[in-house]
Order: structure tokens, then C-alpha cells, then sequence
């Protein structure tokens, strides 16, 4: 075979069946696309939720190790998103205080009869896609033991969440969902189908369980 026939043998791709192709390609693209923008707000979601149990598992184990007699965690606005902070009063100073007669407060502000603040030893910050369920401004407390376990404003007010077919009601939770939500509602378990909901519950001694809503069997689900 000479150059020049092999040459005339050489074929590509023409405008038409180009156009197939990319049609086909955009096809594809189209039904795909939904399905991993929901797979990447449920994954950013349920990380948030995460970090919302680990920190209050440092805070509950910082108790139980006696590093802090007293921890408490605060929820604010952070510089994009909510944030949480833990805060630890430490041996000397707990009991110095309680010796003095001061009253344990656990407010947003101050931790001890509105004149210690104690020490950040944990933070963290979600993303500004995510809310948090009403309990902005809240704080909440632990000890060892659970004796001095205290939840203030919102963290406090915020309404029971019912767990097994509303046979177990709570209202020690952090619910995270996404700021785009049209509702999200979990005294009364009203959500935007369209976005996951987390749950993180706590119990004044320290046990920390991960729930997620499923729109399917209307309940709590643990995770």
C-alpha cells in the first residue's frame, strides 16, 4: 500500500457524529449532576454533624479524665458559619469558687457567677451552608457525673424531640441542617425533603449519639 493510500484511509470523527456524541455526553451529565450535588450537601451536612458530636465528646471527656471538673460549650455565629467552643474551668479555680459560695451560671458569656469566663481548650467553626436548629446564643455545661449539668437560654427552651415513635422525648440535641431549607422543624418534624437532617443527642453524663431523619419511615434514625 502506498502513502497516498493510506492516507485516503485515514477517517475521523464528522460534524454530525460529533454532535451526538456530546449530546450524549450532556445526557449523561444531566442525569448525574442532581444525584452528586445531593451526595455533596449530605456529605457536607453530615461532617458538620460530626463535628458537632466531637466536640462535645471532648468536652464530656475532658470532665470524665478530670483535666476539667466543669466544661461548657457555647453556640454563636461564627465568621462564616455557626460555631462552638468548649470551655474548661480548671481544678484550682472550681474549687476556689465553689468554696467562696459562687453559683455555677453556664451562661453564653460567663461560667461562674458572671465573673469567669474559663478556657477555651476546643473549637470548631461549620460551614456557611450549614444552620443550626434555634439554639444560637445557647450554652451548655457538664461535670463529672452529671451533677452539675445545666443547659441555658435556648439550649434549654428550644422544645423536646421525640425518639421512638415519640415514646422517649429530649431536648439535649443539636440538630444541623442546610441554610437553603425551607423548614426545618424537629419539635414538630417538619423538614425540606430536598436537604438531610442530622441530629447529634447528649446526656448529661456524657453519652453522645448520631441520628439521622429519614424522610421515609418519619423517625429518627441512629447512624
Amino acid at each position: 500500500m502506498t502513502l497516498v493510500q493510506q492516507k485516503q484511509n485515514i477517517k475521523g470523527f464528522t460534524l454530525l457524529e460529533l454532535l451526538v456524541i456530546l449530546a450524549i455526553i450532556g445526557a449523561i451529565a444531566g442525569v448525574g449532576f442532581p444525584n452528586f450535588t445531593k451526595w455533596s450537601i449530605d456529605r457536607e451536612l453530615r461532617a458538620a454533624s460530626e463535628r458537632v458530636a466531637s466536640i462535645l465528646t471532648t468536652a464530656t471527656t475532658q470532665v470524665e479524665r478530670g483535666i476539667y471538673p466543669y466544661t461548657r460549650i457555647t453556640i454563636s455565629n461564627g465568621s462564616k458559619g455557626p460555631a462552638l467552643n468548649a470551655w474548661g474551668v480548671e481544678q484550682n479555680d472550681f474549687s476556689y469558687y465553689l468554696n467562696q459560695g459562687n453559683k455555677l451560671e453556664c451562661k453564653q458569656k460567663d461560667i461562674i457567677n458572671g465573673s469567669h469566663q474559663g478556657t477555651i481548650f476546643s473549637s470548631v467553626e461549620l460551614s456557611e451552608d450549614v444552620s443550626i436548629y434555634h439554639i444560637m446564643g445557647g450554652a451548655i455545661c457538664f461535670s463529672k457525673g452529671g451533677k452539675y449539668f445545666k443547659q441555658d437560654g435556648t439550649a434549654d427552651t428550644q422544645g423536646n424531640v421525640g425518639f421512638d415513635n415519640n415514646k422517649v422525648a429530649s431536648n439535649n440535641v443539636i440538630v444541623t441542617c442546610h441554610k437553603n431549607a425551607s423548614s426545618c422543624d424537629p419539635i414538630n418534624k417538619v423538614f425540606d425533603d430536598k436537604y438531610p437532617v442530622y441530629l447529634v443527642k447528649y446526656s448529661r453524663f456524657g453519652l453522645i449519639e448520631k441520628y439521622k431523619w429519614s424522610y421515609a419511615d418519619k423517625i429518627w434514625k441512629s447512624r
